[in-house]
């Protein structure tokens, strides 16, 4: 294992930011700690990173205990939100800077900045000034300065929450080709569902100081421990008692066994999806995502009679209990 966190408590006061945390990530892999804000995720990244103390446990990198080491005895990359890259210096120099603090060679140094400039694709921007860069560009220079000093773990805190959604798309998807092309062992903080199963390995979700699951972005998808697990990961909606997700209802236009019968009371396009809101005759909302395709075949209206069950094979929770239908 690259990292292995045992017995990990860390407590400000009253509130408990982290409770018997035990996270073990394999090397090589890309792991997301998901979770809602102030769910501890964040604290734990700052932890293995030695930025933060816990009251109690251990963290070991790569073999050797570091749970009393300095953060520049760890050999660890750390990219913060807010890029944190040197404005008085040149895109070269910051990438440098890590290697020339530790005295190398200037030889290996431009060999190893025109290196990490192509992999990050910033080789043209070489001699600008990080105020000369789009936001998502300085996101990058932070990511090479953070690999020029060949870091055992790469850690990410929240790395592109301060971007549009359209560069967060974008980068993370350079992320996930970045990774696989240098291998260091990354972990990522972030509190968007979509961000961590699109690029991680693995995902560790955290609420309330506490691991809720570990698992491949699959995993948790399909099979989640718990409710919280279930909501978190995506939209759920509710059929005669029993939490689904909208796109494992299916919805028909004629009475089937089983099916609960109600009215659709709106439609609305976002895409390639329609939402359909059906009023079910037993009380309650129920929302069915659907293919554009789909809807048009079944010709549906607002007002229109239709009948709800859940999808074969669709995963359901009921009174806290999650099966698989």
């Amino acid at each position: 294992m690259s990292i292995d966190v045992r017995g990990v408590n860390k407590t400000y006061g009253d509130f408990v930011a982290l409770d018997d945390i035990n996270v073990s990530i394999p090397t090589g892999q890309l792991t997301a700690l998901l979770g809602p804000s102030g769910g501890g995720k964040s604290t734990l990244l700052r932890i293995i990173a030695g930025l933060e103390t816990a009251d109690s446990g251990s963290v070991v990198i790569e073999g050797t205990d570091a749970t009393t080491l300095p953060p520049q005895k760890r050999n660890v990359g750390f990219v913060f939100q807010h890029y944190a890259v040197f404005k008085h210096m040149t895109v070269a120099k910051n990438v440098a800077f890590g290697l020339e603090i530790r005295k190398r060679p200037k030889a290996e140094i431009r060999e190893k900045v025109d290196e990490l400039l192509q992999l990050v694709h910033l080789s043209q921007f070489s001699e600008r000034m990080p105020s000369q860069l789009s936001g998502g560009q300085r996101q990058r220079l932070a990511l090479a300065r953070a690999l020029a000093v060949e870091p055992t773990v790469l850690l990410l805190d929240e790395p592109f929450g301060a971007l549009d959604a359209k560069v967060r798309k974008e980068l993370r998807d350079w992320l996930r080709r970045l990774h696989d092309e240098v291998h260091v062992t990354t972990v990522f903080v972030t509190h968007d569902q979509e961000e961590a199963m699109e690029v991680s390995d693995e995902i560790v979700v955290i609420n309330e100081g506490r691991v809720e699951q570990i698992g491949s972005p699959d995993e948790l998808y399909d099979t989640p421990a718990n409710p919280f697990v279930m909501g978190f990961l995506g939209e759920v909606t509710e059929l005669d008692g029993s939490a689904l997700r909208p796109h494992d209802v299916e919805i028909s236009v004629e009475p089937g066994l089983g099916g609960i019968p109600g009215r659709v009371t709106r439609l609305l396009r976002v895409g390639f999806e329609v939402r359909v809101t059906v009023e079910a005759d037993g009380g309650g909302e129920v929302l069915v995502v659907l293919t554009r395709t789909h809807a048009r075949a079944l010709d549906l209206a607002e007002g229109r009679r239709v009948w709800l069950a859940p999808a074969t094979g669709a995963t359901t929770v009921r009174a806290g209990v999650v099966a698989a239908v």
